[in-house]
């Protein structure tokens, strides 16, 4: 969460702003706990402030996938390179 996020929700708790319908769900979640309910409040609020961050798994599948595919094609190509040269020896082919 941003900071600024987090002092604007704390100025709404204090002052003006303040949405009556969370803070009234975060009391009856937090059983009747004042200070738990308006911890609840500010960090709700905050997320709902703040922007929404990038998707970091949509980001790193492809960055990561071509490493694999190269590293895999090497292996592949290696193992025929051996097969096709441990049977060469064996059958005489040169």
């Amino acid at each position: 969460m941003i900071p600024s996020a987090l002092d604007q929700a704390k100025k709404e708790l204090l002052g003006e702003g303040l949405d009556e319908e969370l803070l009234k769900q975060c009391v009856e979640q937090a059983e009747g706990d004042i200070q738990r309910a308006h911890q609840m409040y500010v960090h709700r609020r905050a997320s709902e402030i703040s922007p929404s961050l990038e998707d970091l798994d949509a980001r790193e599948t492809w960055p990561m996938l071509t490493p694999l595919i190269i590293l895999y094609t090497l292996g592949t190509i290696g193992v025929l390179g051996l097969v096709f040269g441990f049977l060469g020896k064996k059958l005489g082919w040169w």
